[in-house]
């Protein structure tokens, strides 16, 4: 995508790998766009990576959900995969 392009290589140097020191700079130049420009650059997007994109939101927003609620566990790194499916 070209806006990733465009913002790496204008921010690089003021990132780390930490998602903290870049989530303020990207929201900060989106809030900036329209609604319709942003979609613009989703158009640029196959469908895979616009997968990938909403996949990574709807994951965000089922963190935040079970945050706010309180359920669910952190599993540093463990292989949870068999804990919740019921038997």
């Amino acid at each position: 995508m070209r806006l990733v392009d465009e913002i790496y290589d204008t921010f690089k140097y003021h990132f780390s790998a930490d998602e903290e020191d870049m989530y303020p700079i990207v929201y900060g130049l989106l809030v900036e766009k329209s609604r319709e420009e942003i979609f613009e650059h989703l158009e640029e997007l196959s469908d895979e990576e616009l997968n990938e994109m909403v996949t990574l939101f709807i994951l965000d927003q089922l963190q935040k959900k079970l945050a706010e609620e309180g359920i669910g566990r952190v599993t540093l790194g463990q292989d949870y995969t068999d804990d919740y499916l019921q038997q």
